[in-house]
């Protein structure tokens, strides 16, 4: 894997060659490049780019004692993008479909289309008519982040939102021990996205091309933001598949064939 140094971390990436456009593929929390393996099958004749973001293996541990801005990520990510001599499309998942869109507004000119499942732009619910719901996520959020709560038990909460309830539980002890090494970044992420105030007028800047996909069982909070963006960027097409905010990994085929269609 080549790697990057950014602001003195080291960022290892994932590249195949290919025909451009390339696509950089951006991750979810949690997730590395190998979310993305049935991507070369789908695509097999592109260029591919993916990042592993600080604290994912084998880039940088993170720090949790003296940890940088949570955007490092979000500028290992520009790097590569500055680097490419062409347009390129962004594929993103959650946290990625976040950094992704970023990036169409920062540096519209060096992308040609976006394929995202569920961002995670959740300062769109200050826009939400549906004020219990707004409520409601305000409690997800204070048990996400109570005091004196171990890391495991974040975890816990944190896993079986995004899932069902006892998902953690039954993760065998393999899995567990790769979430706990995570444990740190993760927390950093997830209370970057749960803090953010970017209302939703903001994305109305995005001018490309983006498919969107939403899973019909995901969280309601996460299915009010995508109804919330699919009516503020103004060339967006949204699509409602089987699944849930995991769904691009449990209803791979289909949400992944929908996700790469749109990048040929």
């Amino acid at each position: 894997m080549p790697r990057i140094n950014i602001e003195g971390h080291e960022f290892y990436y994932s590249i195949k060659d290919g025909i451009k456009p390339s696509i950089m593929m951006l991750c979810s929390t949690g997730l590395d490049s190998r979310q993305w393996k049935n991507i070369s099958k789908l695509l097999p004749d592109r260029r591919l780019i993916c990042l592993h973001y600080l604290g994912y293996f084998p880039s940088d541990s993170w720090d949790i004692k003296n940890p940088p801005d949570i955007l490092i990520d979000f500028k290992a990510a520009e790097y590569l993008l500055l680097q490419e001599e062409s347009p390129i499309d962004l594929l993103g998942h959650s946290y990625g479909g976040f950094l992704a869109l970023k990036l169409a507004i920062k540096h519209p000119r060096r992308i040609r289309k976006i394929s995202i499942h569920e961002p995670i732009l959740w300062g769109c619910l200050d826009n939400t008519e549906l004020s219990e719901l707004r409520n409601d996520f305000g409690e997800v959020v204070e048990t996400f982040f109570k005091e004196g709560l171990s890391p495991e038990a974040f975890l816990e909460d944190f896993i079986d939102y995004w899932n069902e309830s006892g998902t953690w539980l039954k993760m065998s002890e393999e899995r567990k021990i790769n979430w706990r090494k995570l444990q740190p970044k993760i927390l950093a992420e997830a209370r970057f996205l749960c803090y953010d105030k970017t209302p939703s007028s903001y994305w109305n800047k995005v001018e490309h091309p983006v498919f969107m996909t939403v899973g019909s069982d995901t969280p309601p909070h996460q299915f009010e933001v995508c109804q919330i963006i699919n009516s503020s960027i103004p060339n967006i097409k949204l699509k409602e598949v089987v699944g849930g905010h995991m769904g691009i990994l449990t209803n791979n085929q289909e949400i992944l064939s929908l996700l790469t269609k749109w990048l040929e």
